[in-house]
């Protein structure tokens, strides 16, 4: 907002300073200056459109689609991922006892199942969640042993979720997908 106001006032400068060349050097008394007040410029640069990059859009489309859904609470998930963040960086609330699963209690309150792997992506990225697909249309995929407390393995089939398991928690719930 200030760089907005700065250009508009250095646009005022020059246009000015264009003018006076033109005019007389003393303009009269009885001819009112014409300038924008501090209001109308602030008032201006709160009007332009300020455009959102398209990353944030899609993001924002999918967390809207996400709350639709039955079973999903958003509100849980913002709350969850607050004590997520007051407890330590990355997945540390992941990995502490006293936290209650926190990052699992996430997943759950997103309801991941039936949603899109792109849209599960972003969902968990924006989360700060680690995740990984294991199962892609009912085979398994090669995968690293190493743990990382927290982290969303899924379980993928035609570009849908059908089943996810938390490290160092769930496992993967027994359906009839495959």
């Amino acid at each position: 907002m200030k760089k907005v106001i700065v250009e508009v006032l250095l646009l005022l400068i020059f246009a000015t300073c264009s003018c006076s060349v033109t005019q007389d050097p003393q303009p009269e008394l009885s001819e009112p200056l014409h300038s924008p007040t501090t209001s109308q410029l602030a008032q201006s640069a709160t009007s332009a459109p300020t455009q959102k990059p398209p990353e944030l859009e899609r993001l924002e489309d999918v967390w809207d689609m996400a709350a639709a859904r039955p079973g999903a609470d958003i509100g849980e998930v913002f709350q969850l991922f607050r004590l997520k963040q007051s407890l330590g960086p990355r997945n540390l609330a992941c990995y502490d006892e006293t936290s209650g699963e926190v990052c699992e209690k996430i997943v759950e309150a997103i309801n991941i199942v039936g949603l899109a792997e792109e849209h599960v992506t972003l969902l968990l990225d924006s989360l700060e969640l680690p995740h990984r697909v294991v199962e892609r249309d009912c085979e398994l995929l090669m995968v690293t042993q190493e743990f990382i407390a927290g982290r969303v393995n899924l379980s993928v089939a035609k570009g849908i979720v059908i089943g996810w398991a938390s490290e160092g928690g769930r496992n993967f719930e027994e359906s009839d997908n495959c």
